[in-house]
């Protein structure tokens, strides 16, 4: 069976597996989080941002994609703009860090109203309640 996103978390796997073997900094969200909607006229694709691991004397950053991905999610107003969806929410989730002496970056929440019927695909991993 072909392979559709192996490399958006494989690739942030091994960093956070080289991360720990040298004890620099804790995990990442561990994935580019990839989130895909669309119809049959039109798809959009974009990596959603999440927490960067704490270090041995630093806190991780919040909201800020990690490792691997050199992406910049779309604008709420390009967005809205050119496809059918209300972005109702984007902001940190406070608290998602985690605890510690030094807390990791906090995760994002992204809440997209669709105006029209349209297929969503999540490709994600280390998600908590929510």
């Amino acid at each position: 069976a072909a392979v559709m996103g192996g490399n958006v978390l494989t690739s942030q796997r091994i960093v956070d597996v080289i991360f720990k073997a040298f004890e620099t900094c804790a995990a990442s969200q561990g994935c580019m989080n990839n989130t895909t909607f669309g119809d049959e006229s039109f798809g959009y694709y974009e990596t959603v941002a999440g927490g960067a691991g704490a270090g041995p004397c630093w806190p991780g950053r919040s909201g800020v994609h990690t490792h691997m991905t050199n992406t910049r999610i779309t604008d709420p107003e390009i967005l809205e703009r050119r496809y059918p969806v209300v972005l109702k929410r984007f902001e940190l989730r406070t608290g998602s860090g985690g605890g510690g002496k030094y807390r990791g970056g906090d995760g994002v929440v992204r809440e997209i109203f669709f105006r029209k019927a349209q297929t969503l695909c999540i490709l994600s991993e280390r998600r908590g309640d929510y």
